[in-house]
């Protein structure tokens, strides 16, 4: 009598070790990401791989690779464990599910004129949610340092990440009306040599900014200065706090400037020579965490609040 051939389900939770162990080529950052020992990812793969009966991955001293077997399963078990996610999305409340902890991390300046003025509201939609803010102009490790979801300016091109824009923005200069009446305005860009600039220690002591000029045979053509910093500061918010202090000129993001501006604390200085740059505000999680509830939850808040409740709207 022929023996029929064995059938064999594999668990969802060791499909998903798989696809994360190859994503991030590594079980022991699959493990850091889901919290788990590296045993419990390792285990899951062998029985995949003694349930089918064939070698799933390589591995060297380069990282997990996937054999041709392996590669072919991982991409039918995104598409299934998709699927799953779907159903368990269909069959319960999104309110409900958005529970647990969520590590948010950011520069200092975003962090308080984006997410602390709408936290309290954050909180009271989803009272099961716990929100650690981690305030630093540092790029955060996702995976090794548990980061839920980061606010970046720039994105690098890697599949480990998902990045949702959340506004786009230029970067003008601005002074305190205090700091322009005791040292002048410039009226050229390069009238700022003989001024004091502030900057972020990250670029170092000499700081290229790029201008246009609006007049002549150069119009818009683009026109770079070097200044040299006479006070740097080690995060945004303190090149901000400066500035409306009145230690000189130095360049802010618009939105971030605008309630300033606004109050009368700052002054934009060269505008008709501003580079009209265009930048965006991403919300950026990994593959393995954008699809958990409260990810998803707090990344559409922020696309909300940002379009609806901040000054992020598409420049003109």
């Amino acid at each position: 009598m022929k023996q029929e051939p064995r059938s064999f389900l594999p668990d969802p939770a060791d499909l998903r070790w798989l696809v994360r162990s190859l994503d991030l080529r590594s079980f022991s950052a699959a493990a850091r990401e889901m919290d788990v020992a590296v045993s419990v990812v390792a285990r899951g793969v062998d029985r995949l791989e003694a349930g089918y009966g064939v070698r799933l991955l390589r591995r060297s001293t380069h990282g997990l690779s996937a054999t041709p077997e392996g590669a072919e399963l991982a991409q039918e078990a995104r598409a299934l464990l998709a699927q799953l996610e779907d159903i368990g999305a269909s069959l319960s409340d999104q309110r409900s599910r958005v529970a647990g902890t969520l590590r948010l991390a950011s520069s200092q300046e975003i962090c308080e004129a984006l997410v602390l003025p709408h936290l309290a509201d954050l909180q009271a939609r989803y009272p099961a949610l716990r929100v650690e803010l981690l305030a630093d102009d540092r790029v955060a490790d996702l995976v090794t340092e548990g980061i839920d979801v980061a606010l970046r300016t720039t994105v690098g091109h890697s599949d480990l990440v998902v990045a949702r824009a959340l506004g786009r923005f230029e970067r003008r200069l601005y002074a305190a009306p205090e700091y322009l009446r005791l040292h002048g305005t410039p009226a050229d860009p390069s009238d700022l040599q003989q001024h004091h600039t502030v900057t972020h220690t990250a670029q170092g002591p000499a700081v290229t900014w790029t201008f246009l000029n609006p007049r002549g045979s150069a119009q818009g053509k683009p026109l770079e200065v070097t200044v040299r910093s006479r006070l740097a500061a080690s995060s945004s918010a303190l090149v901000h706090h400066a500035l409306v202090g009145g230690a000189g000129i130095g360049m802010l993001s618009c939105p971030l400037a605008a309630a300033d501006v606004a109050q009368g604390r700052l002054v934009e200085v060269l505008a008709p020579f501003a580079s009209r740059t265009v930048h965006t505000l991403y919300a950026v999680s990994s593959p393995g965490r954008r699809n958990a509830a409260r990810v998803k939850a707090v990344i559409d808040f922020l696309v909300k609040a940002a379009k609806d409740r901040w000054a992020l709207a598409p420049v003109r």
